[in-house]
């Protein structure tokens, strides 16, 4: 095949034009001791099946050659001699790439080959039976970080994930979802036990080896080992999301299954015929080309219809087109329609794609997909960019924008344009950049740094006041119009000891330490109240349209929402409140919301007096 085919964005067009497969049989279709292989990889001027006996696929048990067909695959079907692995090898001229199934399910560790199975179904489950965003609270784990609170000695695996510990502790704060780092297979060596994140794919289809029980090599343990993860979630009641990396890979060209299937096809090209770098990770992913939207599309399903996977955050969204996003959560919601489909409004650097989502655009706009709404998190806290700026809870007010994000951020130039309220995921803490306790920290140190025990740094007396910081941030997303995300940690003063971007740190820096519920039963008792008070009266808050917000004066905000008024005092002094009309208070700082026949007339610095009219 002449490699006019892949060279340049128009060769690209040639191939969605002359190459488009529909089918949903690409990859391995088992047929008692008969197997149906299907490769598309249309520019290589070869492609022969090679079986093995040994996951490491070292022992070439026999070679088939492969016969093209129409729409660039690559057939063969027939016996597998009694084989259990698979790689193609794919030949463009005097380039020749061994490379396992990128549309196959199941593979050995590391993904060095495809494994001849398929994964037993069953029927997909969810325990989130909302269609509004807002009915959720999204709290955010790391496998690793997390198997280390009850096993401080592991490296992270999936069924210490399903302790009763780590579910219970789960249920008792309140949250209805659980988001989970990258779960794919991702590049770094199940042998390499270096702490990761897992942002640098490799395999989008299989569970990362590194998470499955040590030493196996079996690719359906791996399956198995996440779907019984899942489930025990499930059967206390939490609904999963799966943070996918769908903008770029770990590498390019002999580093990428994707390049060595289809040379340059699957990533946005440059000018110069070089990899554009959207992402800042080196490439980004080509999903305006026809069949890359598909093998996502088919990637997202595979991970609902398999491991019951109940929704998606998007890293870097803004790589991904609006008309892509829009397809994707039309799609899934096919599937189950209490699908929750959101990412981050951004990307990492100049980027190919053209009506992407980012910006002000980027929210749901007649496709009811989410976004972060970053405007919202920097105006509580202060911007995690261009030094270390405060925000409304130090006392640097930004009372517009604090309007905005209790408003759920709809309207013209906003990040959610959509006019639903719920589509803004309205956060101050997540695995990025610094914990919430580490900058209020840092800020209270007035450094543009710090690195170290920021307990110690700031002593008691900055203790208490970064304590009371961190409760009215957290009153700020929980109690808003959108949908609330947490940071597993958030909610007791986790510390990073001054990391920013902890994605290859220790673990010392990034395990969770459930000790700190009880050390800071004060905070965790504020996040447990908010939430309960949140979900007791889910018809105020999340997806109003007809509630307020007011600035009485700079640091002071009234927001009322149905029945209740809540004032936010960021200011470091007492302030008096109007309660005409209001007959009740609610306290929830206790972790259990108490209605109270009281109703103050003054609020005390750094708080907030949530307000009831009567019955």
């Amino acid at each position: 095949m002449d490699k006019k085919y892949y060279s340049n964005e128009n060769s690209a067009e040639s191939i969605d034009s002359d190459f488009y497969y529909d089918g949903n049989d690409l990859g391995l279709t088992l047929n008692g001791t008969s197997a149906s292989f299907k490769c598309w990889a249309p520019t290589a001027d070869n492609v022969r099946l090679l079986l093995f006996k040994d996951s490491a696929a070292k022992k070439l048990c026999v070679a088939k050659q492969m016969e093209r067909k129409e729409k660039g695959i690559w057939f063969f079907s027939g016996s597998y001699e009694g084989c259990s692995y698979y790689q193609y090898e794919i030949s463009f001229g005097a380039e020749v790439y061994k490379v396992a199934d990128i549309w196959h399910t199941v593979a050995s560790p590391d993904s060095v080959a495809s494994q001849i199975a398929v994964m037993e179904k069953s029927e997909y489950k969810n325990p989130f039976k909302e269609t509004d965003y807002s009915k959720a609270v999204i709290y955010e784990m790391h496998i690793r970080d997390w198997s280390r609170a009850v096993n401080p000695a592991s490296t992270g695996k999936f069924l210490e994930m399903t302790d009763p510990k780590i579910i219970s502790y789960l249920k008792e704060l309140g949250v209805t979802h659980v988001q989970i780092l990258p779960m794919f297979d991702y590049a770094q060596k199940n042998s390499d036990l270096s702490y990761n994140w897992g942002y640098n794919p490799f395999h989008y289809n299989v569970p990362e080896g590194r998470y499955v029980s040590q030493g196996y090599t079996d690719g359906l343990q791996a399956v198995k080992e996440m779907q019984q993860m899942v489930k025990s979630f499930h059967d206390a009641g939490i609904a999963v999301i799966m943070d996918v990396v769908y903008n770029h890979t770990d590498g390019t060209e002999n580093n990428s299954l994707y390049d060595m299937t289809v040379p340059k096809y699957f990533y946005r090209l440059n000018s110069e015929c070089g990899y554009s770098n959207g992402s800042g990770c080196g490439n980004e992913i080509a999903t305006n080309h026809k069949m890359v939207k598909k093998y996502v599309l088919d990637s997202l399903k595979h991970w609902m219809k398999d491991f019951h996977i109940n929704g998606f955050r998007f890293d870097l969204m803004g790589v991904q087109e609006q008309e892509t996003m829009s397809e994707i959560f039309c799609e899934l919601k096919k599937i189950d329609p209490c699908v929750m489909v959101y990412g981050e409004p951004w990307t990492g650097g100049e980027c190919a794609v053209k009506n992407g989502c980012s910006g002000s655009v980027a929210c749901g706009k007649n496709c009811g997909v989410g976004a972060f709404n970053d405007d919202f998190r920097d105006a509580i806290k202060g911007s995690e960019f261009g030094g270390f700026a405060k925000g409304q809870v130090q006392g640097i007010f930004c009372d517009s924008e604090i309007e905005k994000g209790l408003l759920g951020a709809t309207g013209k130039n906003n990040r959610n344009p959509s006019g639903i309220p719920s589509l803004s995921i309205n956060y101050v803490e997540c695995h990025d950049n610094y914990t919430l306790f580490d900058k209020l920290a840092i800020s209270y140190l007035e450094k543009t740094s710090y690195s170290g025990n920021l307990f110690e740094a700031i002593g008691n007396d900055g203790l208490e006041k970064v304590k009371r910081q961190d409760i009215l941030a957290a009153a700020y997303i929980i109690l808003a119009q959108g949908t609330p995300f947490l940071n597993g940690g958030q909610e007791f003063l986790r510390t990073k000891q001054g990391n920013e971007n902890s994605y290859n740190s220790s673990d010392e820096i990034n395990q969770i330490d459930l000790e700190f519920k009880t050390r800071y039963s004060d905070i965790f008792n504020a996040y447990k109240g908010l939430l309960a008070f949140r979900r007791e009266n889910s018809d105020s808050f999340g997806s109003k349209t007809d509630c307020s917000a007011q600035t009485i004066f700079p640091g002071f905000t009234k927001y009322t929402a149905g029945k209740f008024c809540i004032y936010f005092n960021a200011t470091d002094s007492s302030a008096r409140i109007d309660s005409a009309g209001f007959t009740n208070s609610i306290d929830v700082l206790s972790g259990k919301p108490e209605q109270k026949d009281f109703v103050p007339n003054t609020m005390e610095a750094k708080s907030f007096v949530i307000l009831k009219k009567s019955s």
